[in-house]
């Protein structure tokens, strides 16, 4: 059982650009890739991502057909105490194994940096995907106007084609390790 840990920030970009270029193979890394199985997603998160993370779940849902997902949500909006970066640190370890992916590319930056360190404690591999910043304020764009129906997603008949634009078709994926 493969898992893509990943840390979200207030819109939903990077992740699932992460999960289609890992699952389909195209990805750069250090080793020839291959299409990896990912069972299930966690993602982490601060109290004030709601929104996206359920467009999130959304248009994983509806666009990838990932189905186990599951969050550790954090009672605080950024790390601003050394507690703060060992909690973060100590979560995202706890739910790790060797052979899973983190993939480091949302939220705050020092929340992103706990996370590499748990990752790299626990032998998972690093992974970040690069979306064109132009398509980002674009994709940002479509979000606001969408997250409120992203929100009501609850079975396969409520998705919506257009969640899968959000899907960045020309995001480059890195595993770094």
């Amino acid at each position: 059982m493969v898992r893509l840990v990943a840390t979200l920030g207030k819109s939903p970009g990077g992740i699932a650009e992460t999960i289609r270029n890992l699952t389909s193979g195209k990805y750069v890394a250090p080793f020839e890739p291959t299409e990896i199985n990912i069972d299930e997603v966690i993602v982490l998160r601060t109290k004030g991502t709601d929104e996206a993370y359920y467009f999130l779940k959304a248009i994983l849902y509806c666009c990838l057909n990932i189905t186990s997902i599951k969050e550790i949500v954090f009672d605080f909006d950024d790390i601003t105490s050394p507690k703060d970066f060992i909690s973060v640190r100590e979560k995202t370890r706890s739910v790790l194994k060797a052979g899973d992916y983190l993939d480091f590319t949302g939220g705050r930056k020092a929340i992103s940096s706990a996370a590499v360190l748990a990752a790299r404690d626990a032998g998972a591999h690093l992974v970040s995907s690069i979306v064109d910043q132009n398509e980002y304020i674009q994709m940002n764009k479509r979000f606001e106007e969408l997250k409120d129906k992203a929100m009501r997603v609850y079975n396969k008949g409520q998705c919506l084609s257009y969640f899968c634009d959000l899907i960045s078709p020309n995001a480059q994926t890195i595993v770094f390790f």
